[in-house]
Order: C-alpha cells, then sequence, then structure tokens
C-alpha cells in the first residue's frame, strides 16, 4: 500500500470501482492499495482454521467494547495508529507462551516453590500448576502468583511428596481471552 497526502483523495476512504481502496489511520495517514477481491480457490484446512480464528477475535474484540473496564484496560496500551478494538482481537488470536518452568527449588516438602515464565502480547491473566506423580496420579494444584517482575509466576507447594524423581510438573497460563498453553516438564 502507498501512503499519501493527496489534497484530491482528503477525507475519502473506501474502494474506488475495483481498482483501488483507500483506507484512513487514526494518525490521519492516508493508505491506498490495489483493490482486492475474493478468491477463486476454495481455501485450505489451514486457512479455514485461521478464518475460525480471526471470528473469535471479532468477537471478543467487540465484548471488549461493550465492557467499560476492559475497554480502558486495551485503550491504555494501544500506539500508534492501532485502537483498543484491534488490540483486543489480536490478544484473542494469540495464546501466551511459557518458555520455562523452573523445578530447581522445588524439593517436595511443603512450601517448596515451583516457577512459571509465562509472557502474552497484551497480559498473562493466571497461570495455574499441577504436581503429578511418576506414574500420573494428581499431587496437587493450584494458583502461582505474579512476581514483581511481572514475567514469573511463583507456585507454593502445599503438599509433602516423598518421590519427586520422576514427577511431571503442568502449568497453565492463560490470558484475558481465556487462550490458553500448556507447558509439560519432568522433575529429575
Amino acid at each position: 500500500m502507498a501512503k499519501t497526502d493527496n489534497l484530491l483523495l482528503k477525507e475519502s476512504s473506501g474502494s474506488i470501482g475495483k481498482i483501488m481502496t483507500i483506507t484512513q489511520k487514526k494518525s490521519g495517514k492516508m493508505l491506498i492499495g490495489k483493490h482486492r477481491g475474493s478468491s477463486s480457490v476454495p481455501p485450505s484446512e489451514k486457512q479455514l482454521g485461521v478464518q475460525a480464528k480471526f471470528k473469535e477475535g471479532i468477537i471478543y474484540g467487540k465484548a471488549v467494547m461493550a465492557d467499560p473496564a476492559l475497554k480502558a484496560l486495551y485503550a491504555a496500551a494501544v500506539k500508534g495508529d492501532q485502537s483498543a478494538y484491534n488490540l483486543a482481537v489480536r490478544d484473542a488470536y494469540k495464546a501466551p507462551e511459557i518458555t520455562k518452568i523452573s523445578t530447581d527449588l522445588y524439593t517436595g516438602l511443603i512450601g517448596s516453590t515451583i516457577t512459571v515464565r509465562a509472557v502474552d502480547d497484551f497480559k498473562v491473566a493466571s497461570v495455574r500448576v499441577a504436581i503429578y506423580s511418576a506414574v500420573g496420579d494428581l499431587i496437587e494444584q493450584g494458583d502461582a502468583v505474579l512476581e514483581a517482575n511481572g514475567l514469573d509466576w511463583l507456585y507454593t507447594a502445599t503438599v509433602a511428596n516423598s518421590a519427586i524423581a520422576g514427577c511431571r510438573v503442568r502449568a497453565v497460563a492463560k490470558d484475558l481471552p481465556a487462550n490458553e498453553t500448556v507447558y509439560d516438564v519432568t522433575v529429575e
């Protein structure tokens, strides 16, 4: 798309025939691009998945705009030509990411800790940790608490576990649109 400050097209937006499309940005910049028509090729499974995810994002974006508290939260984070609605749609499209689970301080004793590093393009809303025995039985689970650095979530053990070797720790991170990511590690 070309950027322009064309005086003839000032205050214009939309399509001109089937030739070009004009878009006005929040900053006042105008973008002119080739008019895009429908494809004659049926969408692939992957494309259909992307379309479905985008539709969910649109629904979430509309719900955010209807909720004054959420709208204000997203509006405070916008940059440039972005809008709170655009940011909410993008947030709904992308799930949070768990980059690591540290079990170095988990000894199996009550009060020992597990640290989960979770990030999101907007905000991680919660992290839930579950500890399973080597044979797969649930030992305990609960919510982790966000640390002051804004990246790490700390889970404190509440059940004694005398056989930690081979245990599996599972972390589930959720963002505001309820996308979730699951990450497992084995304690050695």
